[in-house]
């Protein structure tokens, strides 16, 4: 970071710095209200960076520092491990897995109570795989919400279930975003992230299981529900190899992209050795001058993060090269006074970037930085930091009525209603009926009161 004196100079004062961001925030909550998909985040994140140029005294420094954001070794980091994760992604979904996992479900003749608890445990395990929420809801609801609608499951707390599942999948999955970006902001490895986290997340989930164990309520099965499932493939199961690859070799402390890679290469080993992925569908010309294939879509789908990133880094970037930190740390500065308001700062501040912008990755980027200050302050480990930002990222980013995967969850039973005239599930009723959320907000708090889970800089 630059010197005081090198600061930026703007016309009308330093606390112009934070004009960028504001306007983005005023642009956020208007597509945010209009359910917006990630490419309108890209307009209202880079139009302020591009109008406030005629406000900035030295324009070329100014530049800099945005080419700066958008190749700071961070953000690299992220935008390759967002790709290979997408790829990743792909992969599992292409081997069926989930089909297979839903159909032993219906096998065992499970009721509406036990399919609510099952479609938690089963979106869990595949959001914990492919490391996107909103992805995750987009895999399993079209299969789960439909068979455990016709097995007489209770709308609301099923959708729930499955938005709770994907909750705890991207707050624990080593290849989501918000876990990649939790470590990389605090400079740690993200074996280390993960392990440190399963005190938080696994609590959370068992009270969530107990929770719908608890709450569940269903009516009778209804007929033509083999409609939806097949006959299980048990050779899909193997993919489950994928993350516990990725997961094995992060807990050794390799680097992410080693780790993803062996994980890419075991899911298209299984696929090519089982013959559940031909290799013309690795990589194909479908026509000329066309292109397609597993690798290609999982690209693809990455882009639209790639970009946000990118974008974001530059945001972040002049906040921090252009004193915006330091304003931001002289002002919390009259309320910490020790480690335990430090937390609470860090988690305050990026709920509610969370809260304005709907994206948690987007608010653990923008808070990553003065959580690292906060914590050579007062001594907090990286660990602990990268646990406070990631897991205060799984409370709000899922209770708030406009959040995307809230919005996913209510439109998930309309889209894949098994019948004409059911009822859809608003959005109050997915916020009101999903427990993983509201259980990690308490254990955050109570944890943040009691210093459990704390660690500091110098403990092994």
């Amino acid at each position: 970071m630059n010197n005081n004196e090198n600061k930026l100079n703007f016309y009308g004062g330093r606390y112009m710095v934070f004009l960028p961001m504001f306007i983005a925030l005023m642009g956020l909550t208007y597509i945010a209200s209009k359910n917006a998909n990630i490419p309108a985040y890209w307009v209202v994140f880079l139009l302020p960076l591009i109008i406030i140029m005629p406000l900035v005294k030295d324009k070329r420094e100014y530049s800099e520092i945005i080419i700066r954001g958008f190749s700071s070794e961070v953000a690299m980091v992220l935008v390759a491990a967002v790709i290979m994760a997408g790829i990743s992604g792909v992969i599992l979904n292409e081997s069926g897995l989930v089909k297979t996992l839903a159909a032993y479900l219906v096998n065992f003749n499970l009721s509406g109570d036990n399919f609510v608890v099952a479609s938690f445990i089963l979106t869990c395990i595949v959001t914990f795989s492919t490391g996107t929420s909103v992805g995750s809801i987009f895999v399993v609801g079209p299969i789960l919400y439909p068979v455990g609608y016709l097995l007489g499951s209770y709308p609301p707390l099923l959708i729930g279930a499955i938005v709770s599942g994907a909750a705890f999948g991207d707050n624990l999955s080593p290849v989501s975003d918000t876990t990649i970006a939790s470590a990389a902001t605090q400079g740690m490895d993200l074996g280390g992230v993960v392990k440190s986290r399963l005190k938080y997340s696994i609590p959370a989930a068992v009270i969530t299981t107990a929770l719908y164990i608890f709450s569940s309520k269903g009516g009778e099965t209804a007929s033509g529900i083999n409609e939806y499932v097949g006959d299980p493939q048990p050779l899909s199961l193997l993919f489950l190899l994928v993350p516990v690859v990725i997961i094995y070799f992060s807990f050794r402390k390799h680097h992410l992209l080693e780790s993803l890679s062996y994980g890419i290469i075991t899911g298209l080993g299984l696929g090519i050795t089982t013959g559940m992925i031909e290799i013309s569908q690795i990589i194909s010309v479908p026509e000329q001058f066309g292109a397609g294939g597993i690798i290609l879509e999982g690209i693809q789908n990455a882009v639209p993060t790639v970009i946000l990133v990118l974008i974001l880094f530059a945001q972040i970037n002049l906040l921090k090269e252009g004193g915006g930190i330091e304003i931001i740390m002289e002002k919390m500065g009259g309320f910490v006074r020790g480690v335990k308001t430090a937390e609470l700062s860090i988690i305050s501040l990026l709920i509610s970037l969370n809260v304005v912008t709907g994206l948690n990755t987007a608010a653990i980027i923008g808070t990553g930085e003065i959580a690292n200050k906060m914590g050579a302050e007062y001594n907090i480990s990286g660990y602990r930091r990268a646990n406070l930002l990631d897991c205060a990222g799984s409370t709000l980013n899922y209770l708030l009525p406009y959040m995307v995967p809230v919005v996913v969850g209510s439109m998930m039973s309309t889209m894949f209603s098994p019948v004409e005239d059911a009822v859809q599930v608003t959005t109050i009723q997915v916020v009101t009926h999903q427990y993983y959320p509201w259980v990690m907000l308490v254990i955050l708090l109570l944890s943040i009161f009691t210093g459990y889970g704390r660690t500091f800089m110098a403990d092994k």
